[in-house]
């Protein structure tokens, strides 16, 4: 087998679904792991995807016997444009509740994450609300946006005024990450050469 049913999750455990690649709309984006972009543009195969998919079939890490290995040591601990601190988090949860349970709930963080693009997005905040979608629990932000949209609307602030809008959300997201004690800075730490 050299392809993945799901591209939408790599065989490391990142969700491409809460990349800030994902959504850029000029360009090619990334096409994630494995899987042809939308222009046709190839997916990237490192390390990690050639071992698990390519080499030996499974669809990510969490399904091979010899998870976890050497290879993703350290790995929740590397940044690049997406963070990658809860990529061995989600590959054990693939492995203890299957990869539909994990879609299902990853698809409801997407849903969040695209309501906050398309609502508070002032063309600076991808990255951030990417982050946010990644790190927080799913509980959190259904209630940072509901909050969000309420002091918006309280405030009279309009769909046009999308500065505003992304400082509101801003705020009620690094509220629920303070209370957790979650960081929404992405740590530019350098790639390990897998």
């Amino acid at each position: 087998m050299n392809s993945k049913r799901y591209p939408g999750i790599s065989a490391c455990g990142i969700d491409c679904g809460l990349c800030p690649l994902h959504y850029v709309t000029a360009g090619n984006g990334c096409p994630g792991c494995t899987a042809p972009g939308p222009s046709g543009v190839k997916g990237r195969w490192c390390a990690i995807s050639r071992c698990a998919v390519r080499e030996r079939g499974f669809e990510t890490c969490a399904d091979c016997p010899e998870f976890p290995c050497a290879r993703l040591d350290g790995w929740d601990e590397q940044e690049s444009v997406v963070t990658h601190l809860r990529t061995l988090d989600n590959l054990r949860s693939i492995r203890e509740h299957g990869l539909s349970a994990f879609l299902e709930q990853q698809q409801g963080r997407i849903g969040l994450l695209e309501a906050m693009l398309n609502e508070f997005d002032d063309g600076r905040s991808k990255g951030y609300c990417c982050l946010a979608a990644a790190l927080l629990p799913l509980d959190e932000l259904e209630v940072a946006l509901k909050a969000a949209r309420r002091e918006v609307e309280n405030g009279g602030i309009p769909a046009d005024d999308r500065k505003s809008r992304a400082g509101t959300l801003r705020r009620t997201l690094d509220s629920a990450a303070a209370r957790l004690g979650v960081s929404l800075k992405l740590r530019r730490l350098l790639k390990p050469s897998v």
